[in-house]
């Protein structure tokens, strides 16, 4: 799978959404597209599912353009939105009608997800909560076993537990045929399951990077206090987490855990500027503190 994202112009309701963004996604990798509210992660999913169209500029997955809807295309991406109206029906039969579409589709594995979310599958979607109808429709995505599975919010609505759950399925759905997406503005509830980092700020791709190059070049120190050679310091109940860059990547090498949430904060807040100052890591830029 390959999406490729050429100059994509769109503005909704007058609003300048996308300015120009190049952007590529490929095969094989979970991606957390990161952005505050508004930043335009959803419509960006929207243009990949083909569900809108770009004013300028161009989008295509493997060669084809989403928003004609053809059916090879169509057969290979599934969305899942932040929230959908819930049909007239049983979750099973839902799943066996509209899974028909779909040449991978597995109700087997259907019935198993459905299981692990403790999701009753012979109840009435419009009968069900929130939460419940959220991990019903993502036991079907899942099922669907499509190239492309795009995640608007997968973590709103749900419980601890059940984020939980949902984090280990999507683990092991991971594989090099199929690309996940993940846009949320909740960092925490996918920072163990992605691969891949993008984000989006101001219509702007602020960072594009794997979570391999990131704790190449950067580590994550806790301190009592901003340390001054830190790339960005952000205070925390228990201290400050420094983000500092590392002058070796391959040679005596500590690993430190990434904190996406703060990683994430230092580029809507450095810009630019902080993700100029990561990518060089030899480099010793202006310190930023939150």
């Amino acid at each position: 799978v390959m999406i490729q994202i050429d100059e994509l112009m769109f503005s909704y309701r007058g609003r300048r959404v996308y300015d120009g963004l190049n952007m590529e996604l490929r095969d094989g990798a979970v991606y957390g597209l990161l952005g505050r509210n508004g930043a335009g992660k959803t419509t960006l999913m929207r243009l990949i599912a083909g569900l809108l169209d770009c004013n300028s500029g161009r989008i295509t997955v493997n060669g084809m353009t989403p928003f004609r809807r053809d059916p090879v295309f169509l057969n290979s991406i599934y969305f899942v939105p932040e929230s959908f109206n819930a049909p007239e029906m049983r979750v099973s039969d839902y799943a066996a009608t509209y899974g028909a579409f779909y040449s991978n589709y597995d109700g087997d594995a259907f019935t198993d997800y459905m299981k692990a979310l403790s999701v009753d599958p012979e109840a009435a979607f419009r009968r069900l909560s929130f939460g419940q109808r959220k991990k019903a429709l993502m036991a079907f995505a899942l099922s669907l076993k499509t190239d492309i599975l795009l995640l608007d919010e997968p973590g709103n609505g749900l419980d601890i537990p059940s984020k939980l759950t949902l984090r280990h399925i999507l683990s092991e759905c991971a594989s090099p045929s199929r690309t996940i997406i993940m846009s949320t503005h909740q960092v925490r509830d996918i920072e163990d399951i992605v691969d891949h980092v993008a984000i989006i700020d101001g219509g702007r791709l602020l960072l594009d990077a794997s979570t391999r190059e990131i704790d190449c070049l950067v580590q994550f120190v806790e301190s009592p206090q901003a340390d001054a050679d830190a790339l960005f310091s952000e205070r925390t109940a228990g201290g400050f987490v420094n983000i500092k860059a590392r002058r070796n990547c391959s040679i005596d090498r500590t690993h430190s855990r990434m904190d996406m949430e703060v990683l994430f904060n230092a580029c809507v807040t450095g810009g630019r500027n902080f993700v100029s100052s990561m990518m060089n890591r030899n480099k010793k830029e202006v310190s930023y503190v939150l």
